[in-house]
């Protein structure tokens, strides 16, 4: 089994810097078109008004589709495993920019037919060369006869979402103790998802773990986190809270290294352990 990628705080702040400015000048270029609807506007000239104000909304729509392409395919990319985008939004963006440009061309500045859908084809080109177009095949690694691309794609985006929720829970507990378990066993839970995305045949062993830790952690932070948001905690309560959070770090460690391990026995005996600890303290 290949190793874990390495979290970089600033490779990963340095690709959102460049996503953040990726597509900035599809919003700058059709500031002359909205100059021209204003002189359009003031002079009175009705229907230069509407070509041209008509154009760089248009221009504008397509600039926000692309930028979210960019992002689809940002997440895309960062993924090991991965569906393609469903919605192929920088193809959407490319065409409208193509036909837009070709359609102001020809209607607001005087140019013929032929001409004007030889700029739009160039424009397209042009965005293709610049941006690319949509990713169009699934990344599905080395998924073998074990388990099929559509459950392994499926228990990740349940994962995912569940994790959010904690991490989303997490934000409404005010108390340093446990907002430091609670941010270890978020970055736990992201390291077991990428051991899965190296390696998806471990998912029918790490399934069931998922299922009891994600599904327990999410219930009683959520459920914590709503009694803290009440001013309902008590001590009785606070150490139970901490009881739990140990034993899912803990047992979480164990489980990394499982998976790494490939010790199929051990993994299921914790599992039960784990189980009967968020019963008994009346998580699941």
């Amino acid at each position: 089994m290949s190793n874990a990628k390495r979290y970089s705080p600033n490779s990963n702040a340095i690709g959102q810097l460049r996503l953040g400015l990726k597509g900035i000048l599809l919003y700058l270029m059709p500031m002359p078109v909205l100059l021209a609807a204003v002189i359009s506007l003031v002079k009175g000239n009705f229907w230069a008004t509407i070509i041209n104000g008509g154009a760089f909304a248009a221009f504008m729509l397509a600039a926000v589709i692309a930028r979210h392409g960019f992002k689809v395919e940002h997440q895309y990319n960062n993924k090991k495993l991965a569906l393609a985008p469903r919605t192929p939004y920088k193809t959407v963006a490319a065409l409208l920019l193509s036909v837009t440009t070709g359609v102001t061309a020809w209607l607001a500045s005087g140019y013929g037919l032929f001409s004007s859908v030889l700029i739009g084809g160039v424009t397209l080109l042009a965005f293709y060369l610049c941006y690319g177009l949509d990713p169009r095949r699934n990344k599905t690694g080395n998924i073998g006869f074990g388990v099929t691309a559509e459950e392994v794609f499926e228990a990740l985006e349940a994962a995912n979402i569940k994790i959010d929720a904690i991490e989303s829970a997490r934000t409404n507990i005010n108390n340093a103790k446990f907002d430091q378990h609670l941010d270890r066993i978020i970055a736990k839970a992201r390291n077991i998802i990428e051991v899965i995305e190296n390696d998806p045949n471990d998912l029918p062993r790490a399934r069931k773990f998922l299922k009891v830790y994600l599904d327990g952690t999410q219930r009683v932070t959520e459920s914590y986190a709503k009694t803290h948001r009440n001013e309902a905690t008590t001590v009785e309560l606070d150490s139970n809270f901490e009881n739990v959070l140990n034993s899912i770090e803990s047992t979480f460690d164990e489980q990394h290294e499982k998976l790494k391990k490939q010790d199929r026995f051990d993994l299921d005996v914790n599992i039960e352990v784990l189980e009967t600890q968020l019963k008994r303290e009346g998580i699941i």
